[in-house]
This record gives C-alpha cells, sequence and structure tokens, in this order.
C-alpha cells in the first residue's frame, strides 16, 4: 500500500467514526427534546426531567471522552487493515448504541434492569476500545513509534479498561441498591486519572 493509499484509508476510517460519534452524541439529546412541558408548571416539569439531564450529561462525557481518545489514537495511525477496520466497527457499535440505555437510565426509575445495561454497555465500549489500541499497538505495530511510544499506548488501553474497572462492581450492586450503584459509578473520575498517571509515571521511573 503506498502512502498515498494508506492516508486516504486512515481519513475515511477518521470520517467516518467521527460521523457516528457525532451523531450518537446527538442523539442523547432526543429524549429531552422530545419532552413535554407544562406551561403551567415549568418548575415541576423541568425537575422531573433532571433523571433525563444527568444521564445525558453523563453519556456525552463518557462519549466526548472516548472521541477524545479516538481522535488522537488515529492520528498516531500510520497505516490500517481489515482487523483494525473490524474492530474499529465493532467499538463504533457500541458508541453507537449508547443513546439507547441512556434513555432507558433516564426516562424510567433507574431500577436493576436500566442500571445494569448502562453498566454493561460502558464496560462492553471500554474493552472494544482497549482491543482496537492493543490491536494497534502492540499486535500489529500500526502506529508511528516517535508519535505513539509504547507508554502512550499502555495510557490508551489502561484509560480504556478504567472505565471497565469503576463500572464492574455496580453490576451485582445494581441488584442490591441501584441507587448506589449509580453513586458507584464517580469511581470512574479518580481511576481514570490514575490510569493517565501511571503509564506516565513509570517512563518518568
Amino acid at each position: 500500500m503506498t502512502d498515498d493509499r494508506a492516508a486516504q484509508g486512515l481519513d475515511r476510517l477518521a470520517a467516518f467514526s467521527d460521523g457516528v460519534f457525532a451523531i450518537a452524541i446527538t442523539l442523547l439529546v432526543l429524549p429531552l427534546a422530545d419532552a413535554e412541558i407544562d406551561p403551567g408548571h415549568v418548575g415541576e416539569s423541568l425537575a422531573a426531567l433532571a433523571p433525563r439531564g444527568l444521564t445525558f450529561a453523563l453519556s456525552f462525557a463518557v462519549i466526548g471522552r472516548y472521541w477524545l481518545v479516538h481522535h488522537d489514537n488515529v492520528r498516531a495511525l500510520v497505516r490500517s487493515d481489515r482487523g483494525l477496520l473490524v474492530l474499529n466497527l465493532a467499538f463504533l457499535f457500541c458508541i453507537a448504541f449508547m443513546p439507547f440505555p441512556t434513555s432507558v437510565l433516564g426516562g424510567t426509575d433507574g431500577g436493576t434492569a436500566a442500571t445494569v445495561l448502562y453498566a454493561v454497555t460502558i464496560i462492553a465500549t471500554s474493552v472494544a476500545a482497549a482491543a482496537l489500541w492493543w490491536y494497534a499497538t502492540f499486535h500489529r505495530k500500526l502506529v508511528d513509534p516517535e508519535v505513539h511510544s509504547d507508554a502512550h499506548a499502555r495510557e490508551a488501553i489502561t484509560g480504556s479498561l478504567s472505565a471497565a474497572v469503576a463500572f464492574l462492581p455496580s453490576i451485582p450492586l445494581a441488584f442490591i441498591d441501584p441507587t448506589w450503584a449509580k453513586y458507584s459509578w464517580l469511581l470512574a473520575v479518580p481511576l481514570g486519572f490514575l490510569a493517565d498517571r501511571f503509564p506516565r509515571r513509570r517512563v518518568s521511573t
């Protein structure tokens, strides 16, 4: 594959991926946009939308973070192959699916089934992202080592898996208390920070 054809293939991969991200992140707001507001009870109507608003904000942040990581990693690719495209499709499938569990969680009482569905979706997305960048870096060496070192690869992979680690305990917890299961998702913030810091600390030492 010539350099021009490789670059063209990567441009198409990036454009298609960005399109999926853009559509998914836009669909998140539809449950809010379609909500009925009672003109005589605006405050009460907005208060009733709070669960949907919170799940929208959470999913927007999740998809936004995945897009930032995906954008940076795609820029480091020097070529692609069929395996990378398949894994990228698997990852994008999870991203495209995200509006559904978001709508279920925000549009119901947030019970066990809705909480588990959302957590499983995040875990699947995290594993798919980690598998994608493991394949691109360590398995097939599809990245420019001067742009994306092994340390950067470990950072991308551990950063992706940190969400899975944070959301996994919420699944059994949801069968006990769905509310506390959702509170446990706050673990994703410190775990994501540690995942970003750990590879850099290893390099510095």
